[in-house]
C-alpha cells in the first residue's frame, strides 16, 4: 500500500473510532480480558497472575497521573473519583498479590470504566 492509499484509508476512518477515549477504553478492555482469562483458569501460572496484576496497576497509575495533571480537562469531581479508584486498585492488587483470591472487583471496575470511556468517546 502506497502513501496515498494509506493516507486516504486513514482519512476515511470515523473519528469516533479513533478518539482518545475509545483508545483508552480498548486498553482497559484488553487488560480486563487478560485478568478474566488468567483468574478463570485454575491452571494458570502464578507469574501470569502477577504479570497481569502489575500491568493493570500500571494502567491505573497512568490514569491517576493524567487526572492529577493541572491541564486535564475532566471535571475536578471525576478526576478525584478516578484517582480514588486508582488508589483502591493499588490496594486491592497488593492484597491479591499477598493473599491470592479473586480479581472480580478489579474486573468489574475496569469493565465499567471501559464502557464509560467507549460510550462517551472522550
Amino acid at each position: 500500500m502506497g502513501y496515498a492509499q494509506a493516507s486516504s484509508a486513514y482519512a476515511a476512518l470515523d473519528p469516533a473510532l479513533t478518539s482518545p477515549g475509545r483508545a483508552e477504553a480498548r486498553v482497559f478492555a484488553t487488560i480486563t480480558r487478560r485478568l478474566r482469562s488468567v483468574f478463570s483458569d485454575t491452571t494458570s501460572a502464578p507469574t501470569s497472575r502477577v504479570r497481569v496484576l502489575h500491568d493493570n496497576r500500571r494502567l491505573w497509575q497512568a490514569a491517576a497521573m493524567q487526572c492529577a495533571d493541572d491541564d486535564n480537562t475532566l471535571s475536578p469531581d471525576l478526576r478525584a473519583a478516578i484517582i480514588s479508584l486508582a488508589g483502591f486498585v493499588d490496594r486491592e492488587t497488593s492484597r491479591l498479590l499477598r493473599d491470592g483470591g479473586d480479581a472480580a472487583v478489579l474486573i468489574e471496575i475496569n469493565t465499567r470504566l471501559a464502557a464509560g470511556l467507549s460510550a462517551q468517546g472522550v
